[in-house]
């Protein structure tokens, strides 16, 4: 592909990025500079912290020789999106996102870096905080607009489409309100990339897309080398492992209480390790649930490769629609089986009996009887179980993730609709 400068816009990035869209943003945008284009990133951060965030971000290593060029700009906003330091009264939280609706000052200043930078191709992706306001102005000097729908901001205000503890089954009133705003805005993108065709689907339903406008389906990179042949079991303890963000949508509860129903189940001997951070409160209810029994060990936050290399089986529970998990396909890539709930994106690439085992989200009893299914499972089983993990990372590995972008981008530039 000819060299072109891109202009990638996120709200959070690192060093200090949380979830998996900011790290598949990071993952690509540092390819695209490795393969030879003039790759920028802007990012938000809080008012006042724009030195600060430079100087982490060169700290950390993402400012550096050979990497995209990385710019901040300061949240125009009466907070931070998910800033849980302080609360935020209902009215508060009403102002922030009628503003969010169309930031009018976001848009500015992201016309003006637009104008310097003078980009081939802007892609922005998680958005809440810059709002889809600057959609037009990342056109403002001719440069084709990529949308990534990592999460669902364009058709929820919270962008989760979950509430109330339980995932939501249509728009509610005040959602309604920001799609049909947030549809006016994307008249101005080129095409829209979905890292899943659930999430691809879910927009179309509620009209996201103006008509005639290109979607489609975007993997994310595996930036994690693959394991060079299928794990082997032996007949000692399994270790299962969940690695994520501690949170009430991600399921952690019936995976607890599913563990709980291994006490007397035949297999071998069992462990529970849970990898991640979340909100101190939400996290001690966790541990004096079940944090007493010695085969559950809260890890805290912990690095995601040696993580992966000490359990045999992932659970990735979640109970609202993730849009797709990274630690799937990462996992994959150390030739891990999964044991999914059946939500979101994730039946797209967990195959049932194949790379590993569905079940519906909060059936706690079928979750219990696949980790028991695993525990009782013959080597031989498990090795395919793990060979065809293994296979399954290949479509997310870097070349062939940035090979279909590429291909993408460059149809957009000559005029061609991607597909």
């Amino acid at each position: 592909m000819t060299p072109r400068r891109f202009l990638f816009a996120i709200r959070p990035y690192a060093p200090d990025q949380s979830g998996g869209a900011a790290l598949s943003t990071q993952v690509l945008a540092e390819a695209l500079k490795g393969r030879g284009h003039d790759v920028h990133v802007v990012r938000l951060v809080a008012k006042g912290g724009e030195v600060a965030a430079l100087a982490a971000a060169e700290a950390a290593g993402v400012i550096a020789p050979g990497k995209p060029a990385l710019h901040v700009q300061p949240i125009h906003n009466i907070y931070g999106p998910y800033d849980d330091t302080v609360h935020h009264g209902a009215l508060q939280k009403m102002a922030w996102h009628a503003i969010d609706l169309h930031n009018v000052a976001a848009a500015r200043e992201f016309r003006a870096l637009v104008h310097a930078v003078k980009p081939d191709v802007v892609n922005t992706s998680v958005v809440d905080g810059f709002s889809t306001s600057i959609f037009a102005a990342a056109k403002s000097e001719g440069a084709k607009l990529v949308h990534t729908m990592r999460d669902y901001y364009l058709i929820c205000a919270r962008s989760g489409m979950f509430r109330g503890g339980k995932r939501c089954e249509s728009l509610c009133a005040d959602c309604k309100v920001h799609a049909a705003v947030r549809r006016r805005h994307a008249r101005h993108v080129d095409l829209f990339l979905a890292n899943s065709r659930f999430v691809a689907d879910e927009h179309a339903r509620y009209g996201a897309f103006p008509d005639g406008k290109p979607v489609l389906v975007q993997w994310n990179i595996n930036n994690q080398p693959l394991a060079e042949a299928p794990r082997m079991l032996g007949e000692e303890r399994m270790v299962f492992g969940f690695i994520g963000r501690i949170a009430p949508t991600k399921g952690l509860e019936v995976l607890l209480d599913a563990a709980m129903q291994q006490k007397d189940a035949p297999g071998r001997p069992w462990e529970l390790h849970i990898a991640g951070d979340g909100d101190p409160t939400y996290m001690a209810e966790l541990r004096a649930r079940h944090g007493e029994d010695p085969r559950i060990r809260f890890l805290g936050w912990s690095k995601a490769a040696p993580f992966y290399r000490s359990i045999d089986v992932l659970i990735c529970p979640s109970t609202y629609n993730e849009p797709l998990p990274r630690v799937i396909y990462e996992g994959y890539g150390f030739a891990l089986p999964a044991i999914a709930a059946a939500t979101g994106g994730i039946p797209e690439v967990v195959h049932d009996g194949t790379t590993g085992l569905l079940y519906q989200a909060e059936d706690v009893a079928t979750l219990a009887a696949h980790i028991a299914r695993f525990r009782a499972m013959p080597a031989g089983d498990y090795a395919a179980f793990s060979a065809a993990a293994l296979e399954a990372a290949r479509p997310f590995t870097q070349d062939a993730v940035i090979a279909t972008y590429e291909q993408r981008v460059e149809a957009l530039l000559a005029g061609a609709r991607p597909a």
